[in-house]
């Protein structure tokens, strides 16, 4: 279905649901609705990315097909959130391409394997690939310590700078027509529904995920993948203040918090994606969108491949396969940071920001209420 038609479409339904009410209370798009009476463009971007997916209300809705209604709201929201991840990328050719091609993640990991491997040839590195290494600096003995800054740097600030510009661009069609400001307490709210998955935890019950029986799996393994991606990036910005503050150089030793912390989120991304892949493949299809769901699918297998090389790395680093292994981890991690502005690494962002402005509509919605009973009393 073409943008336009999506939208029209998301409307309709979206019209139908704030008359029915009938899943009132049931999430904070149910909410947000409410506080409409039309629907922008701009609101159908901000509600899809509201939505996590719990599917709680297309399980309770008298008016889903066969009925002539055709109310689907976690199928629309999801085609609406991969619309959301190309329209709002940058560069925009880059979130076209890399958005509609569902194999761009593996073609730049195989460029990405390819040029280094190219640099550790340059660098006269090949005699060493298949070579045992052991002790300190032994990674650096494939691949130069600067060669690794440079190119994870400048990675860096390529999907950092991808994902503020996407960010930016979505704020600004979603944020408050009334220019009510933002409060501290509005990001804080945010951040707790956020951290703690609220919208998926249905009332402590959990969700209709992978079919109408409600559990909390789901948001579970959400919480394995997020909080072990956190503990990876805990290990690495303390792994780059033992390498260039104390000047201590990996690899370390097994019962180093670096390492430590690193495997501890490594397992915790396996887990948490290989649940929700079996999940996923347990789900009604019927639910969302395919489109949506083969790029879901390809992030988490891409974000998987990274893990798991990443372990595969911690135990082989003192034996001759450490080399490749190295070149395929750090390929596979080059591949996620470059693709990440325009993959579903970039619904954290979007998700987030809707919780923001969520946050504000119901502070502001709540102080009203306060306000009308105190002149009531």
């Amino acid at each position: 279905m073409q943008s336009n038609e999506l939208l029209q479409d998301g409307k309709r339904q979206m019209k139908l649901c704030n008359a029915c009410r009938y899943c009132e209370g049931y999430c904070a798009v149910w909410k947000a609705i409410e506080w409409r009476r039309d629907f922008t463009d701009h609101d159908m971007a901000y509600l899809a990315n509201l939505c996590h997916d719990c599917r709680d209300c297309y399980y309770a809705c008298p008016f889903t097909t066969p009925h002539e209604f055709g109310l689907n709201p976690p199928k629309l929201f999801s085609s609406l959130r991969e619309k959301v991840y190309q329209q709002y990328a940058w560069p925009s050719a880059w979130g076209k391409l890399l958005g509609e091609k569902r194999r761009g993640f593996w073609i730049v990991l195989l460029v990405g394997i390819v040029c280094l491997l190219a640099i550790v040839f340059a660098s006269g590195g090949m005699s060493g690939m298949l070579q045992k290494h052991v002790g300190t600096g032994s990674f650096y003995k494939i691949i130069s310590e600067i060669t690794l800054i440079v190119i994870f740097g400048i990675l860096g600030l390529w999907m950092v700078g991808g994902w503020l510009i996407g960010a930016c661009r979505f704020w600004h069609d979603i944020k408050s027509a009334q220019s009510e400001k933002i409060t501290a307490k509005d990001v804080a709210t945010a951040t707790s529904y956020a951290l703690s998955l609220r919208y998926l935890d249905g009332e402590g019950a959990g969700c209709k995920y992978p079919n109408d029986a409600l559990s909390g799996k789901r948001r579970w393994l959400h919480h394995f993948v997020s909080y072990g991606f956190l503990l990876d990036l805990v290990s690495t910005v303390l792994a780059a203040f033992y390498s260039h503050v104390l000047h201590v150089q990996p690899p370390y030793p097994l019962y180093h918090p670096v390492v430590m912390l690193g495997a501890l989120g490594g397992i915790g991304i396996i887990i948490g994606v290989s649940g929700l892949l079996i999940l996923k493949a347990k789900s009604d299809h019927t639910v969302s969108d395919s489109e949506a769901s083969k790029s879901g699918t390809l992030f988490s297998v891409a974000l998987l491949t990274v893990a798991v090389t990443g372990m595969v790395l911690l135990a082989t680093r003192e034996t001759a396969a450490m080399g490749i292994v190295l070149i395929i981890h750090l390929g596979s991690v080059a591949a996620l940071f470059f693709t990440a502005p325009y993959s579903k690494f970039v619904h954290f962002v979007y998700r987030y920001l809707a919780l923001v402005r969520y946050a504000q509509e119901e502070r502001v919605a709540n102080h009203g209420t306060n306000k009308v009973e105190k002149n009531i009393n």
